[in-house]
């Protein structure tokens, strides 16, 4: 029973492979006819596509009734983000990305880590805390705009130019399909299967096992939901596009805590355990503050904005805290 379900979670993983994909494939025709004139929908469009099988695995665990497993997929996907999609991106070649992005960005993404965090103390949820978290998407997405908009002509171009070679990254198999409404349709269904499957095995999984959900979620769904972004960014690296993994992981983490987790808050409130706020939510934020004081390091001493180093640290950092969780529960 383990064997069919670990060979249904590889399947399931692939799904979404190639489902993101597809879907990125007819997204890279849409960049380029958007242009410019629409530049920050543009650079929106790689936060929702990497966000993409996080939103639907931790969504499906919710209607399947394994609340847990969803919040372990999106508490580990954001620290999955940082520790193995940066960390590893970072190994590769040292990373740089624009100062103002990271004041745009990523100190965004630090409040919200620590929004979520402010709500989670009273160990609850409210409906009007996730109304809260999906609102504040909106002045996210109009900082984003106002930002794009007053680039100078020569800097959009560059922007749109990098926002698609991301798109081509993610969907960066050897097999294409011709770009269409087809095969957006299709990898869109391939996706929600995918997700189903990758939420049921990961049910399955936890049943068979008899582990914590919220653990089975943080390093079997988180990691699993992650792989693609993560051949993608060892990609992008070794390509030369040394922005990529912090660009992506500012937004894919920024598009989870708003819209995933306030998604699945509209839909049920919910409790949380004492473990997960202390442990779980309180190291999220700690890996979040520490991946961009590293940056700020870096334009600190005028060097990388993330050096082989501190990528070996953030892995380091990641895979301490996976152990002393599955030693701890």
């Amino acid at each position: 029973m383990v064997v069919v379900t670990l060979i249904l979670l590889v399947v399931s993983i692939i799904l979404i492979w190639k489902s993101s994909d597809w879907i990125t494939d007819s997204l890279v025709p849409m960049a380029k006819h958007l242009g410019t004139s629409y530049i920050a929908v543009t650079t929106l469009l790689v936060s929702l596509v990497v966000s993409l099988p996080e939103i639907f695995t931790a969504t499906y665990s919710y209607f399947l009734g394994h609340l847990d497993i969803g919040l372990g997929v999106i508490i580990g996907s954001v620290m999955a983000n940082i520790g193995l999609i940066v960390g590893i991106s970072a190994i590769i070649k040292p990373l740089r990305v624009e100062k103002s992005v990271v004041i745009r960005d990523g100190i965004f993404m630090v409040i919200i880590a620590a929004v979520v965090l402010l709500f989670g103390s009273d160990l609850q949820y409210s409906r009007v805390e996730g109304w809260v978290l999906l609102l504040l998407f909106i002045p996210y997405a109009i900082n984003v705009w106002s930002f794009e908009k007053w680039r100078p002509k020569k800097s959009q171009k560059l922007k749109v130019q990098n926002v698609q070679k991301s798109l081509s990254l993610i969907g960066h198999s050897k097999i294409k399909l011709k770009p269409s409404a087809l095969t957006f349709i299709l990898g869109a269904i391939v996706l929600v299967g995918g997700a189903y499957l990758f939420s049921s095995s990961l049910i399955n999984l936890n049943a068979i096992l008899q582990l914590p959900e919220i653990l089975v979620g943080i390093v079997f769904g988180a990691i699993g939901t992650s792989i693609p972004n993560i051949a993608a960014a060892i990609q992008g690296t070794r390509k030369g596009y040394v922005d990529a993994a912090i660009t992506e992981t500012f937004g894919s983490n920024i598009f989870t805590l708003l819209v995933t987790l306030g998604i699945i808050v509209v839909l049920s409130p919910f409790s949380i355990a004492g473990n997960v706020f202390y442990f779980d939510l309180t190291w999220m934020i700690v890996m979040t503050l520490l991946f961009v004081a590293l940056i700020f390091k870096g334009y600190r001493y005028k060097e990388e904005s993330l050096t082989r180093y501190e990528g070996v640290a953030l892995l380091l950092f990641y895979l301490t805290l996976l152990v002393i969780h599955i030693v701890a529960f």
